[in-house]
C-alpha cells in the first residue's frame, strides 16, 4: 500500500490564499489538510467547507481555553507548533507536513514516490525550498505569478556576483528561510516543530521536487510582513530570524517614511533582472515553470479572486490601523 501524507498549517492570511493552499494540496494527493484559523474568518471557513478532506479548526478563545495550555500562546510560532503536535498525535496518514499558507508542494506525485522509497530509519523527509521572485517587467496575472530561485551554492562567491551590494540582505540567495519543511513519520513519537522534528532525528532529503515559498504574495504583503516584524516588541525570540532577515526588517523600518526608497528596497529583494536570471540559470538555481492553483480551485467549484489588487485591498482593510500609523501612504 502506498504511504499517505497529510498537511497541517496555522494560518492568518486572506481567505483566497488559505483556500488556494488547501485545494492545491488536496489536488496534489494529500489525504487530508488540517487548517487552523489563527483568528475567526467566516469567509475562509465557508470556502474551506467546500473541500472534502479539509479539516478546519477556529483558534478562538474557547479553543485555547480547552487546550492543554489553557491560554493563547503569545508567539505565533508557539501556536503553530502546538497545533501541529495536536494533529500529529491523531493523524491517520503515514506522514505529516507542517508548513505555512504561503508554501506549496510543487509535485505531490514526486513526494509520494519519495515517501515510498524512504529508508525505515528516516524519521522525516526534508522538502527543500524554491522561493518566488518577479522577473523584471513581467506581467503578473495572479498573486502566484513569477519564477522560483533556489538557494545558491558557494554563497560567498556567487552571492556578490548576483546580488552585489545587497548580498548581506539574502540568506544563501533567499529572502526567507532555506531550511525547508519536513514530512514527519507519523506514529514514530516525533515532536513536531517549525522546520523539522525536535532534535532533528535521522532523515533524508527529497531531491525530486521542492516546496514553493512565496514569502509575500504581493509586494505590499512582503513589505507588511517585514514591517510588522520590525515593530514587534523586543522579546527573547527577537533574534530567531537570522542576520539577513533582521537586516531586511531594520532597513525597511528606516525607509518606511520614504516611499521611493521603500519600493526600491523591496524591488532589490524581490525582482530579478535579466543578468541575474541568466546567472541563476547557469548555476541551475532557477525554476521558470509556472504555478497556478486555479485548476484545483475550479475542480472544487471555487473561484476566489487571486489578483494582486484584490489581495492588497484585503490587506489594507485588515491592517488599516497599522498602516495608518507606520506607512499612511499605503493605507
Amino acid at each position: 500500500m502506498k504511504p499517505t501524507w497529510a498537511v497541517v498549517a496555522t494560518v492568518d492570511e486572506p481567505a483566497a490564499l488559505v483556500v488556494a493552499f488547501a485545494a492545491h494540496h488536496l489536488a496534489q494527493g494529500a489525504a487530508s489538510v488540517h487548517v487552523f484559523l489563527d483568528q475567526p474568518d467566516a469567509e475562509a471557513a465557508v470556502m474551506l467547507a467546500n473541500l472534502p478532506g479539509c479539516a478546519v479548526t477556529v483558534c478562538d478563545a474557547a479553543y485555547w481555553a480547552a487546550s492543554r495550555k489553557g491560554s493563547r500562546p503569545a508567539l505565533h510560532t508557539a501556536r503553530q507548533i502546538h497545533n501541529a503536535r495536536q494533529v500529529y498525535a491523531q493523524c491517520k496518514a503515514d506522514w505529516l507536513l507542517h508548513c505555512d499558507a504561503d508554501e506549496f508542494v510543487r509535485d505531490g506525485a514526486a513526494v509520494a514516490v519519495a515517501l515510498a522509497e524512504a529508508q525505515d530509519s528516516a524519521m522525516y523527509l526534508r522538502l527543500r525550498v524554491a522561493e518566488r521572485a518577479y522577473p523584471q517587467d513581467a506581467a503578473e496575472e495572479t498573486i502566484f505569478s513569477g519564477v522560483f530561485r533556489h538557494d545558491l551554492p558557494d554563497y560567498p562567491r556567487n552571492g556578490p556576483e548576483i546580488y552585489g551590494e545587497m548580498q548581506e540582505f539574502f540568506h544563501h540567495g533567499l529572502t526567507g528561510h532555506k531550511a525547508g519543511k519536513a514530512l514527519v513519520r507519523v506514529g514514530a513519537g516525533q515532536k513536531m516543530a517549525l522546520h523539522a522534528p525536535y532534535g532533528k532525528p535521522p532523515h533524508q532529503v527529497i531531491q525530486t521536487t521542492r516546496l514553493l515559498h512565496f514569502d509575500g504574495l504581493t509586494r505590499l504583503h512582503f513589505g507588511l510582513k517585514l514591517l510588522r516584524r520590525a515593530y514587534e516588541p523586543p522579546s527573547s525570540a527577537s533574534d530567531r530570524h537570522g542576520a539577513a532577515r533582521n537586516m531586511q526588517f531594520l532597513s525597511l523600518r528606516e525607509a518606511v517614511a520614504n516611499p521611493a526608497l521603500r519600493a526600491a528596497l523591496i524591488s532589490a529583494l524581490k525582482v530579478l533582472d535579466r543578468r541575474q536570471m541568466t546567472q541563476l540559470r547557469r548555476l541551475g538555481c532557477l525554476d521558470e515553470a509556472g504555478f497556478d492553483p486555479r485548476p484545483a480551485l475550479a475542480a472544487a467549484g471555487l473561484a476566489p479572486d487571486l489578483t494582486a489588487a484584490a489581495f492588497d485591498a484585503h490587506l489594507r482593510q485588515r491592517y488599516a490601523g497599522f498602516l495608518a500609523e507606520y506607512a499612511p501612504d499605503l493605507a
